[in-house]
């Protein structure tokens, strides 16, 4: 009878140690499931309270599953499967970040991430410094415990706006300053400023504008007047575009005199070309080109940060080809269809330039410097 007890005494304790061993191995198997996709986990603290999901370390930054943080900051959360972005409102702060998308906005302003929110194994995740502290949090990371620290101020998100009001900006000899900023006056960092003198070919200055968008140039104590040019590059849908910026006050100077020069980012714009071959005329009597309407839905926001509208006009002819000429440069849906006076419109097939895949629309943000900074995606059309 005891050696029978001490059987199954033996046989549990077989059983417990085979148990505990599958959870270890389970729980090894978990773990190099994560080392194998790259990301090591992270700890999460919101004032002190564990946050009910796990973060991961992606290119040095802490990402977090976005309903879980939102909600934990007390924020509204709308998610847009359409355009596969979320929007958080807390108080007077809104923030906007998209799948994929290096750019975010915070009420009017657009600001860079250094990781975009991203799908991980059907989760969307987002950079938990910048949402924290978008809405008013502070954060700290205890790298003794791999832990980040959330904490709330408990006086609420403030806007983002300025840290101070643009400088009062006056004119010194033989220097040149200015700021420059986008189209809503938000500054602009990183931007080349040129001032080109009209003595001697190949004798410019160049500045690079600071955080606050400012910069300044001291000019060589000659006698000779300046012209002031500035370029932005602006990384878009993986494609850095080059812009040259508008001065407001586009006019030479007299370098002993000095001069105030701004600039702002305005002339966001591209073209939509048509590249087409004329269809059968018995099939398609009096088709034109100028009865073409082309239908562009904003998938993204404008490459400014700006909410982008959809856009339906009929095309017109320029010395670059049919199509529109002025068109916030984004990414797009692009449909077309035949729109000819007292007939029925008839819907067209639209490709890319360099494919022959048509289809009722196409999705593009393919636009490309052709001449200068003037940019243009080109599309063709057939009939069904």
């Amino acid at each position: 009878m005891n050696a029978t007890r001490g059987t199954i005494r033996r046989e549990l304790t077989l059983k417990k140690m085979l148990i505990l061993l599958f959870a270890v191995l389970i729980s090894g198997v978990a773990s190099m499931h994560a080392r194998a996709n790259g990301y090591k986990e992270i700890g999460v603290e919101i004032d002190g309270s564990k946050l009910d999901a796990v973060g991961l370390l992606v290119e040095s930054r802490t990402m977090v599953p976005m309903r879980a943080i939102f909600e934990k900051l007390q924020s509204e959360v709308i998610w847009n499967q359409e355009k596969q972005s979320v929007t958080a409102t807390k108080g007077t702060t809104t923030v906007n970040l998209a799948i994929g998308d290096v750019s975010a906005r915070v009420n009017n302003r657009t600001l860079a991430l250094d990781v975009p929110p991203m799908l991980i194994e059907g989760t969307t995740y987002v950079p938990l410094r910048f949402v924290s502290e978008s809405l008013g949090a502070e954060v700290d990371f205890d790298a003794a415990r791999s832990i980040a620290s959330v904490h709330t101020t408990g006086n609420g998100p403030t806007s983002p706006g300025p840290a101070t009001p643009p400088k009062e900006l006056s004119a010194e000899p033989f220097v040149v300053k200015g700021r420059v900023t986008d189209r809503q006056g938000m500054p602009l960092e990183g931007v080349e400023i040129i001032a080109d003198n009209q003595l001697a070919r190949d004798s410019y200055q160049e500045a690079i504008t600071d955080e606050e968008g400012y910069y300044q140039i001291d000019l060589p104590p000659i006698n000779t007047t300046w012209n002031m040019i500035s370029y932005y590059e602006h990384k878009f849908e993986g494609t850095v575009q080059k812009f040259k910026l508008t001065s407001v006050t586009d006019r030479p100077f007299g370098g002993n005199k000095g001069a105030v020069r701004d600039f702002v980012w305005d002339d966001i714009n591209g073209m939509v070309i048509i590249q087409y071959n004329y269809p059968d005329e018995e099939k398609w009597p009096g088709f034109s080109l100028d009865e073409v309407e082309l239908t562009l839905i904003p998938v993204s926001r404008l490459i400014d940060g700006s909410e982008g509208k959809l856009i339906r006009e009929t095309t017109t002819f320029s010395p670059d080809g049919p199509g529109l000429q002025s068109v916030p440069i984004a990414k797009y849906e692009i449909s077309a269809r035949w729109v000819p006076d007292g007939m029925n419109p008839v819907p067209m097939l639209v490709s890319k330039f360099d494919t022959n895949q048509y289809g009722a629309s196409i999705v593009t943000s393919d636009f490309s410097a052709v001449v200068g900074t003037t940019k243009r995606v080109a599309i063709k059309l057939v009939f069904p």
